[in-house]
């Protein structure tokens, strides 16, 4: 929630100037003492209209009309039920003062304000753009215009999210973090809207499971034997048939096909969500477990934190006091990030030596694969890695 963003905080007056250029102040407000007005001392806590962060004071008519009019003007910035505690007790002060009629003309010269400026704005700026087939008529849905928006775009997006195909999911997903990353915001749901996005790396085997789960439950025979031709091009091929590029298109597929089947909406462990599995493991969870992982030329991929649990003599008597000072911390650790960054250059020889090391201290690689002499994952490593993050069927 955003703090202090009321009147009292607007300490140069910068910000009521620009004010006063829209709205026309009411008599009661220009004649107010400026001190206890604007520089309030010793207010009762329940005597503003966002007691939580002490803002919004509502001591006086003319405290209480500037309050809410800097509300209205900012209300966008809070979450909804924020928002909704907030005009609550604005309202409350506004009939306690007896001011309604004023704050109605303020809120309706507000809304003429936000439409003119709403109407000028990209269809970038919103979630959601719908437009009529027939009629052409659009609507547009969802503002993101700043971070306050977005963060509620986003819940929007979850909470809904049966509602709408996967590809419109998809465009909006992608338009949140878009936005996202332009204003800052931070999003809770991150993961959820990267696998709408489409941003993420599937296990090839679920897949095809998850397909031939599908063709199961078909009772058209045409619609199951793409299913299951679908399934066998993925089995046989799926470098190809699960290119980047392509798995947006059949997450988008599989979603029609569960409508055609009735179960869109209807989704459990043992029918999964086709984005759950198609993208199990998004990029930044991804990008986040291969920071943590560290691969040597014996094929061997340990977790960096397990080198901190290394003895340092036992380091020094296999590598040379020269090579135990270079990953020493302190008086006798290990330090995990400088051992990772020297172990991936051990020639193969002395990395199968340092995995005898970690095996002797019940320390076991998170990955195995084929001794080479490069560093980082392959492109097989990408799906093992995302089999760790798909829920066991």
């Amino acid at each position: 929630m955003p703090l202090r963003v009321d009147h009292v905080a607007d300490a140069s007056g910068a910000e009521l100037f620009q004010l006063a250029q829209r709205y026309e102040f009411p008599d009661f407000v220009k004649q107010a003492d400026m001190d206890q007005t604007f520089r309030p001392v010793q207010l009762a806590v329940t005597a503003y209209a966002d007691p939580v962060r002490q803002q919004f004071p509502c001591h006086s008519a003319a405290a209480t009309w500037l309050s809410a009019l800097y509300f209205t003007e900012k209300a966008a910035e809070f979450h909804p039920k924020d928002q909704t505690r907030i005009w609550h007790r604005l309202n409350h002060y506004v009939d306690y003062w007896r001011i309604n009629g004023d704050v109605l003309l303020m809120r309706a010269k507000h809304a003429a304000y936000k439409k003119a400026r709403d109407s000028a704005l990209p269809d970038t700026s919103y979630a959601w753009v719908h437009v009529d087939p027939q009629t052409g008529h659009k609507d547009r849905h969802l503002r993101l215009t700043n971070a306050a928006e977005i963060k509620a775009a986003a819940e929007y997006l979850q909470d809904y999210r049966d509602t709408f195909s996967f590809k419109t999911r998809h465009g909006m997903a992608r338009r949140i973090l878009e936005k996202a990353g332009r204003y800052g915001a931070a999003l809770p749901n991150r993961e959820f809207l990267e696998k709408q996005a489409g941003m993420g790396v599937c296990d090839p085997a679920q897949v095809v499971a998850m397909l031939r789960d599908r063709a199961h439950l078909a009772k058209d025979a045409g619609l199951c034997d793409m299913l299951v031709k679908l399934a066998e091009t993925v089995a046989q091929q799926p470098r190809q048939a699960l290119h980047p590029s392509l798995l947006a298109e059949l997450a988008a597929t599989v979603d029609t096909v569960d409508q055609k089947l009735g179960i869109h909406g209807h989704y459990s462990r043992d029918v999964p969500r086709p984005e759950d599995v198609i993208f199990a493991a998004t990029l930044t969870k991804a990008a986040s477990d291969l920071a943590e992982h560290c691969a040597l030329t014996s094929g061997k991929v340990y977790k960096k934190a397990d080198f901190a649990r290394l003895e340092l003599s036992a380091v020094e008597s296999l590598f040379g006091t020269d090579f135990a000072n270079q990953v020493k911390r302190g008086v006798d650790n290990v330090d995990a990030e400088k051992m990772a960054e020297l172990v991936t250059t051990l020639p193969l020889p002395d990395a199968e030596l340092f995995d005898r090391l970690m095996a002797d201290c019940g320390l076991r690689p998170q990955l195995v694969k084929a001794a080479s002499a490069r560093r980082g994952f392959a492109e097989a490593d990408w799906a093992a890695l995302a089999q760790t993050y798909t829920p066991a069927r």
